[in-house]
């Protein structure tokens, strides 16, 4: 799946997400107003959390951004997203976060193909996360972060990398697979 290239043309973003992205995008050190500049050519003027906007949208200004400003700009926007958008209330451990996680992105989307997120465990504290989705895998890399960081145990010293042997989107993958430990 080519990264920042929406599946369906009706697929839509919550605005509240859309706007968590763009201030993960600030915090890399991003300027708001060539972000907006980005978003208003992309046909998004003024973005509220309430409203819906196209995914292709902030598809378009992750990948600028990704141009502007480097790979750890769209970690930096990835992080934002557990930040601000939905989450399942239940969430009370890592385990659990991660085995929400398409929930969450499936309740922060909608109209179309959207792509997902797939996990499963592979061992004591191990899990397997596939990333099969347009948002890129430095992006996917900061919401796995976060996650780590929110919710491993006192003490724990979590690992996230890419599974061996299963590509990337940057490379032309069709998705992303990391593999954490905690």
């Amino acid at each position: 799946m080519p990264q920042f290239k929406a599946l369906s043309t009706h697929a839509e973003i919550s605005g509240r997400t859309l706007l968590g992205i763009l201030s993960g995008l600030e915090v890399a050190g991003a300027p708001r107003e060539e972000i907006v500049t980005i978003l208003a050519k992309a046909g998004v003027l003024d973005p509220q959390p309430g409203d819906w906007y196209p995914q292709q949208a902030i598809l378009t200004v992750l990948d600028e951004s990704a141009k502007r400003w480097g790979t750890e700009a769209l970690r930096s926007a990835g992080r934002a997203v557990p930040v601000t958008a939905r989450f399942p209330p239940e969430v009370d451990s890592l385990e659990r976060a991660l085995l929400t996680l398409d929930v969450a992105y499936q309740v922060n989307h909608r109209g179309g193909r959207i792509g997902q997120y797939t996990c499963r465990p592979v061992g004591p504290r191990q899990m397997e996360i596939y990333c099969d989705n347009p948002y890129g895998c430095a992006f996917d890399q900061g919401i796995l972060e976060i996650l780590l960081a929110r919710h491993a145990s006192s003490g724990a010293l979590p690992r996230l990398e890419h599974a061996p042997g299963t590509g990337c989107r940057e490379d032309g993958a069709r998705a992303c697979c990391f593999r954490i430990a905690w």
